[in-house]
């Protein structure tokens, strides 16, 4: 096969074609066929990952390139610039040079060519997150440029959203540059914004500059003892964080409350509640009133233990002395009353955060799910189920697993049956969104087929729950099937089912039954992505 142009273009049509693995599979096969790839190509195969949020391999395709692995004509980074971000107008422009930088950092190319593309991201407006700004300080960092990552911190540290991670890699390169001013500068610039080192590698580098600071004239006050400490704890370095705590004292720096509720969780968290309760004494004696976060750590370090009726008790404190407790606090003691058994003062304690006007949270059902589904009281599950719905909560993950667990969809389902507890269409669209977001169809199909057997209508949420799951498994007819049932029972199937299914029947090469459903689509007033409009109308087969 010679390498030509023309069968760059016919390869750009079959991978316009293709879901993007697929696409990306015949891009890389073709470049062991001496096909001289041309820049428009290039461009496509990068837009049709990105357009997918498949970045990783955006940028594998990139580094390709840069590596000089793969080799195109007139291709350059400005010309794949251009390119996606005037010609593509559906894809973000911020992930578009987000992806570009990224793999120029991994190339370990120059950093003046990573400077270059990251001010021209800056000057037209475009915020990059805070990954990428770390990543490029730590590059720079890297290739002996600290001054350069000084100059490109303090140039955009009010545009960018900074980090632990941030302030961690400047310390880190202020440590191994020998400033310990500008060190100290960078600590206490994060101890403002209340952040604290929180990985192993910082904690050191901070370690060893709060060290060092005394040998330049420099005195830690409480705020960089607390910084620090509390990144010792959250390490899990507790006896570097309790020798600082006896150190900060010992140099005459008081603890503030910030400092105490550090202390006090470590403790907490250890199962020490003893000299958790010693310490909450010394506060009050020093008159350092403690706050909601005070009161939570040590109902949690109680419940833990499962002394939830003293937690209770420190629940009435704190009103006594004004604080009113946050759905955190109920949530732990509720959590507490479940896992000691005492469901019914779970569901009291329950009914009495409602009148006192909190609304429940998801964590607050998935406690009272769990704690039900330990009791197996199935009633109660269902209850909870229908009132998150009604509520307009969502549930997370946690709330799917623990729900499956519990029903193991089937055999449960036919438990409640004989002992006539009738589970209703939000019961099983719960179960369908679970089985779905696992990627097990088999399961969501079958509780599908159940809800017929049953006399019950699906509704547009559970048919659009069930068309994601298939489009996400390339079951491209099942999908179909589905949306025509859906018109079949007057539903309008949502634009997201609608564009999903065109994608994935397009991406089999069923052109006839997408370009009807896009008719439909169109039909039925909702508006296709533009990207499917660029499909449908300008790619054509061609056979190769």
């Amino acid at each position: 096969m010679s390498g030509t142009s023309h069968e760059a273009l016919t390869l750009l049509s079959k991978m316009l074609k293709a879901p993007p693995l697929k696409a990306l599979s015949l891009f890389t096969s073709s470049t062991h066929h001496n096909i001289h790839h041309t820049p428009q190509s290039v461009s496509i195969i990068i837009h049709h990952l990105l357009s997918f949020n498949m970045i990783s391999h955006a940028q594998s395709v990139i580094l390709q390139f840069l590596s000089g692995k793969i080799t195109s004509p007139l291709f350059t980074t400005s010309s794949l610039l251009s390119y996606l971000t005037h010609n593509c107008k559906l894809l973000n422009s911020i992930l578009v040079y987000e992806t570009i930088i990224s793999a120029h950092v991994k190339a370990e190319l120059p950093m003046e060519e990573v400077l270059v593309l990251f001010d021209e991201m800056a000057d037209r407006g475009l915020v990059p997150t805070s990954n990428t700004f770390n990543d490029v300080l730590k590059f720079l960092i890297k290739s002996n440029g600290f001054e350069k990552a000084w100059w490109v911190f303090e140039k955009n540290k009010r545009k960018v959203g900074l980090d632990v991670y941030t302030f961690g890699i400047l310390i880190k390169g202020c440590c191994d540059d020998g400033d310990v001013n500008r060190g100290f500068e960078v600590l206490s610039e994060m101890c403002s914004m209340g952040l604290s080192p929180n990985v192993v590698g910082e904690v050191e580098k901070a370690k060893k500059l709060f060290l060092e600071m005394g040998d330049v004239g420099l005195v830690a006050n409480q705020y960089t003892y607390t910084v620090l400490i509390n990144g010792f704890f959250k390490k899990g370095l507790k006896k570097d964080g309790f020798e600082l705590y006896e150190k900060m004292k010992g140099e005459g720096a008081l603890p503030d409350l910030h400092t105490y509720n550090s202390v006090l969780h470590a403790y907490c968290t250890n199962g020490d509640m003893h000299n958790a309760f010693e310490l909450f004494d010394e506060m009050r004696h020093r008159e350092v009133t403690g706050n909601v976060v005070t009161y939570n750590i040590l109902i949690e370090g109680l419940c833990l233990q499962r002394r939830v009726g003293e937690a209770n008790k420190l629940v009435g404190e704190m009103r006594r002395r004004g604080l009113n407790p946050n759905i955190r606090t109920y949530n732990m003691l509720i959590d507490g009353y479940c896992r000691a058994g005492m469901l019914d003062k779970a569901l009291n304690l329950f009914d009495q955060l409602k009148s006192f006007g909190l609304p429940p949270s998801v964590i607050t059902y998935n406690v009272l799910i769990a704690g039900c589904s330990i009791n197996e009281n199935s009633l109660q599950v269902l209850d909870f189920v229908r009132e998150m719905e009604e509520r307009g909560i969502s549930p997370s993950k946690v709330t799917y697993t623990i729900l499956i667990d519990f029903f193991k969809a089937l055999q449960v389902l036919s438990n409640m049956k004989r002992a006539n507890l009738v589970a209703d269409v939000c019961t099983y669209g719960v179960l369908i969104k679970g089985w779905c977001n696992q990627g097990n169809m088999k399961e969501a199909s079958k509780l599908l087929k159940m809800l017929g057997e049953m006399k019950f209508e699906p509704s547009d949420v559970i048919y659009n729950t069930m068309i994601y799951g298939y489009c996400r498994e390339g079951s491209s007819y099942k999908a179909l099937k589905l949306l025509r049932e859906m018109a079949e029972n007057g539903m309008t199937p949502n634009e997201a089912s609608y564009n999903m299914t065109i994608q994935v029947l397009w991406g089999d090469g069923k052109w006839e039954e997408a370009q009807n459903l896009l008719s439909g689509m169109i039909k039925s007033g909702l508006r296709p992505s533009d990207t499917h409009f660029d499909m449908m109308y300008k790619a054509k087969p061609i056979n190769m």
